[in-house]
């Protein structure tokens, strides 16, 4: 039997799972060591917008970890 794990999007707080048969998925984004619902995932596809997820910008900032917008001024997602 495979385990379904229910996680917190860091962006937007909402739960969702990761696991065999859910439908509720999510990314996990491994150089932030962040998890985030597919929801805000799928939305933010081009970039982040800093203004709307501040406390994103803050965490990384904490960790370190160099902040580069894209031409847009929206942070993109680590490849």
């Amino acid at each position: 039997m495979t385990e379904t794990l229910t996680y917190d999007c860091f962006l937007c707080s909402r739960q969702f799972k990761f696991g065999h048969g859910s439908y509720e998925t999510g990314n996990f984004i491994r150089p932030w060591e962040i998890a985030v619902c597919r929801i805000c995932y799928a939305s933010n596809w081009d970039g982040i917008v800093p203004s709307t997820y501040p406390h994103l910008i803050k965490y990384l900032e904490g960790r370190g970890m160099p902040i580069k917008l894209n031409s847009k001024g929206w942070l993109p997602w680590p490849t």
